[in-house]
């Protein structure tokens, strides 16, 4: 992880104190407008060698991060699908 200071008003302040994790919430709200930009056609693969289940995403940054949906487990990542 890399950190990135942001500046907050009083109100914003406020309720980002209200998060238990607030630096997650930033990167899930993140990687969701990320998603909603993704571009349809381009798919990346994932692996869950647990499951022996294969996963497809249209957002890099997600695939890489992917959790499996079956047991939880951290996915293996195999890039671009042609």
């Amino acid at each position: 992880m890399r950190p990135k200071l942001i500046t907050l008003c009083l109100t914003s302040f406020e309720l980002a104190s209200k998060k238990a994790n607030f630096s997650g919430w930033v990167r899930r709200k993140l990687l969701e407008e990320a998603e909603k930009n993704a571009i349809p056609d381009i798919l990346y693969g994932m692996y869950c060698g647990s499951c022996a289940v294969n996963f497809k995403h249209p957002v890099e940054a997600i695939a890489k991060i992917y959790r499996c949906r079956h047991c939880d487990g951290k996915t293996l990542f195999e890039g671009r699908l042609e």
